[in-house]
């Protein structure tokens, strides 16, 4: 329990002031699990305003909702008061929000047992919902009934369908009930938040059992792009193995369904950096492996690449494009020996144009595809005497 050291001190802190405070989420799911713990969260009795007069350095992220972050020897964590929440109209965000001061009401809220036991500073357990029976079967039960939880934020069944791929477990029979028979709820939530769980879902080492679980539940119908191709979510659920980001699930997804990638930026609503690593990888997917393939291909999107040819293609490619990688001449194109006011200077006759780009790409790649050396000299006497003429 090294790892929560500095949070039972912030909880200790807390508890010197009269309050309750408890680590809670999934950091404490995942140490029950034995997983690897990400970002330690910490629910309290105390007020938002009471949390402020404790420590110095608190920063008020969500107040509204009971949030804030206290900055503590060196490290942030988020505090959240104990609450329950009222309705739920925008499927988000609760209307109201009351603070209590019982931590078993507070993890009352919480979307799945697993992910509703707290953790005192002492290690004992708060689990009012059974979560650690839960975590013992595998199985993915929802705090309540599943039809409540999912009605007030439809996101639950996505978040339901990621965990089964990060943790393994079966979603429990009525879970998946309210999802097959509710499924289109999911409409109503923004794509934006959608995408967030199909990046976490398309990482898990369980992706094909989770992608085939969104496909016979039905939950793709409320998917942009999938509802409008039935056979998708099916060919994906036979191809797909753990991704490491949304690029490449968009990239597969254009493959197999020969939609382009501007078609999936446009509906999903992705940034342009996704879009540009999507349209890098579907590029070189579909040209041949070789130098100039590689070299056009960013260093960071080497390993999706990889994992994409070994999924798309069946193959394996990894020490073909380290390799390739490692013997290439220059390394973009501020490496090359000569530059577009070179080209100027060489033909001080023509009128300045496209040619001036057009030829330097032709020089990159020669150089690139080890047709001429990187030599200033050699690359001057290949464009006036070689390839000018």
């Amino acid at each position: 329990m090294k790892i929560f050291e500095k949070a039972f001190r912030v909880i200790q802190e807390i508890e010197l002031h009269g309050y309750e405070a408890y680590l809670v989420g999934g950091a404490v799911r995942d140490y029950l699990i034995g997983k690897a713990v990400g970002d330690l969260d910490i629910a309290t009795s105390a007020t938002p305003d009471q949390v402020m007069k404790v420590f110095d350095k608190v920063i008020p992220i969500g107040i509204e909702h009971g949030t804030v972050l206290v900055r503590f020897e060196k490290e942030s964590f988020e505090i959240t008061t104990f609450r329950t929440e009222g309705a739920y109209s925008d499927y988000r965000h609760p209307d109201s929000v009351n603070f209590v001061t019982d931590v078993a009401a507070d993890l009352a809220r919480r979307d799945y047992t697993v992910n509703a036991i707290a953790m005192a500073r002492t290690g004992e357990l708060v689990d009012p919902f059974d979560g650690r029976s839960a975590i013992e079967k595998k199985e993915l039960v929802t705090v309540g009934k599943a039809f409540d939880r999912f009605q007030e934020d439809p996101l639950r069944m996505m978040r339901g369908v990621r965990f089964v791929s990060q943790l393994g477990y079966k979603l429990d029979h009525n879970a998946r009930k309210v999802m097959e028979d509710q499924r289109l709820w999911l409409s109503r939530i923004a794509i934006e938040r959608i995408s967030i769980e199909m990046e976490k879902l398309c990482s898990g080492k369980n992706v094909k059992t989770a992608i085939q679980l969104l496909h016979d539940t039905g939950l793709w119908e409320a998917m942009p792009i999938f509802k409008d191709h039935p056979e998708l979510m099916h060919a994906l659920a036979k191809k797909i193995e753990p991704l490491g980001t949304l690029a490449e699930l968009v990239a597969l997804c254009s493959l197999l369904s020969t939609r382009p990638v501007l078609d999936w930026v446009k509906e999903w609503k992705l940034s342009n950096a996704i879009k540009q690593d999507a349209q890098h990888l579907v590029r070189i997917l579909q040209s041949n492996l070789d130098a100039w393939a590689v070299y056009q291909l960013p260093v960071h999107l080497d390993e999706g690449f990889c994992r994409l040819e070994k999924i798309y293609k069946e193959k394996d490619v990894q020490d073909n494009v380290s390799s390739i990688r490692h013997m290439l001449p220059i390394r973009n194109s501020s490496e090359l020996a000569i530059s577009g006011g070179d080209l100027i200077s060489w033909f001080p006759d023509r009128k300045k144009g496209s040619w001036i780009r057009d030829l330097l790409l032709a020089v990159e790649k020669a150089v690139v595809e080890n047709k001429i050396p990187n030599d200033k000299e050699q690359l001057k006497e290949w464009v006036i005497h070689g390839y000018n003429t």
